[in-house]
């Protein structure tokens, strides 16, 4: 049988990023948790962490870690079945990955009810939305909104609903840079915003409405927040989501630099196929708020 002591172990130092952080959270010396890392190594005759910078899980820690996780989720359901006095409870922390732009805007509103009743926290982790699959393949945690329709092996998947993105910029930025429109000529040196390198949504967007695949000046925020004071700043144009446009286009503030364009983002709610009722719960509330406050279009 399995140590869950070894366990705990594999996480900290997955999620912790190295050893010496895992024995400071864990309240343990650095050597006890290298020990229980080699026992649990004899123990499967194979590693689970690669000895690199940080240590990163390698298949059968992947699959060891989806199991450690799985087991604190029915743990918690358990207590909570034995120990119905919410107030003697502990805190249950589930691992989850969002992309930036759903963090600022709906996902902490979907979840606001379901933490404060069942004592859940939550470790997030962002990455951009295209990404987070991996995070949840590779154990780091235990659900994610990710782009992806098709479950996980060992998984499910829920449409949750879609973000729209709207093309946008000052009108001192649009009569400068897009004078004769949205043409290939202008977009060569109109200076855009993409969040990192990892984002591909601006690049997609020229190629679905321009049919333009050359490259273009951007500068790079990976805050959604940066996204939108940069382009009310007049320093470049964006694809904002709409949930984060306030008055910006009734007050004139912002254009629309090509009405009846937009992108439609479906996002959907992976998580591990485990039965559990916090689990449950968690998935109910992101799927509510989705319906009834991002557009039920786009779905693959």
């Amino acid at each position: 049988m399995l140590d869950p002591k070894q366990l705990e172990a594999l996480s900290a130092v997955v999620e912790s990023g190295g050893f010496d952080k895992a024995a400071r959270k864990l309240y343990l010396t650095q050597s006890a948790i290298s020990q229980r890392i080699r026992q649990l190594e004899e123990q499967l005759g194979q590693p689970v962490l690669t000895r690199s910078t940080p240590p990163a899980p390698t298949a059968a820690g992947r699959l060891l870690l989806q199991h450690f996780r799985q087991l604190c989720l029915m743990e918690g359901q358990l207590l909570d079945t034995l120990l119905p006095d919410t107030e003697h409870q502990d805190f249950t922390t589930l691992a989850v990955a969002v992309n930036a732009d759903s963090l600022a805007t709906w996902f902490l509103p979907a979840v606001q009810q379901v933490l404060q009743k069942r004592r859940l926290l939550l470790d997030v982790l962002m990455d951009d939305q295209d990404y987070t699959h991996e995070l949840m393949r590779s154990g780091h945690v235990a659900g994610c909104i990710g782009t992806k329709a098709t479950p996980i092996q060992g998984g499910e998947c829920h449409f949750i609903g879609s973000m729209r993105y709207l093309c946008l910029a000052t009108p001192a930025f649009a009569a400068h840079h897009f004078p004769q429109g949205f043409s290939h000529a202008a977009l060569q040196q109109a200076p855009a915003l993409i969040f990192s390198g990892k984002d591909d949504l601006h690049s997609q967007f020229l190629q679905q409405v321009a049919a333009y695949e050359g490259g273009f000046p951007h500068l790079t925020l990976p805050t959604p927040q940066g996204f939108v004071q940069a382009t009310r700043l007049g320093l470049a144009y964006s694809l904002l989501p709409e949930l984060m446009i306030d008055d910006d286009l009734a007050s004139g503030r912002l254009l629309d630099l090509l009405p009846g364009h937009h992108v439609d983002l479906p996002l959907y709610w992976h998580h591990w196929r485990v039965e559990s009722t916090l689990a449950g719960d968690l998935a109910a509330a992101l799927l509510e708020y989705g319906q009834q406050h991002l557009r039920q279009n786009g779905r693959q």
